[in-house]
């Protein structure tokens, strides 16, 4: 695995340079989460990252657990963070050739989350099927 008190930055050992000033607030978030350690990113953080691309291969990893943990607490009628999950179900294919042993534990994952919101749903579903899953 990897240390989780490093950052994206450290990780890929490529130090990115203050945004420009007239950058959005998505493009000041995503410059300043990636400088921050991985284990204190909340699932909202991971979701920003992960929308956008940004250190995939260290940020969907920690996503998945998240929503792992989530699971059992689904069963005692809590929630989920559906905008973590819709983040991961929404990346391209070519993340999930890049990443197949994750696409392969998001498959698992999906029939274990319950009641979801029917759009997700039905964006859960073309992942599923994007993968030749029913």
């Amino acid at each position: 695995m990897f240390d989780r008190n490093l950052s994206i930055e450290a990780l890929e050992g490529d130090r990115w340079p203050d945004p420009p000033e007239d950058s959005t607030a998505m493009v000041r978030d995503v410059y300043e989460l990636r400088r921050r350690p991985i284990g204190t990113l909340s699932p909202w953080n991971l979701a920003r990252l992960i929308g956008q691309g940004v250190g995939l291969a260290w940020t969907l990893p920690v996503a998945l657990e998240v929503l792992e943990g989530m699971v059992p607490r689904l069963a005692e009628g809590g929630f989920y963070d559906d905008d973590l999950l819709s983040a991961v179900v929404r990346r391209a294919p070519a993340t999930w050739e890049e990443f197949p042993e994750i696409a392969r534990q998001v498959e698992e994952l999906l029939p274990r989350l319950t009641e979801l919101d029917p759009d997700l749903q039905r964006i859960a579903d073309g992942f599923r099927g994007a993968r030749g899953r029913p």
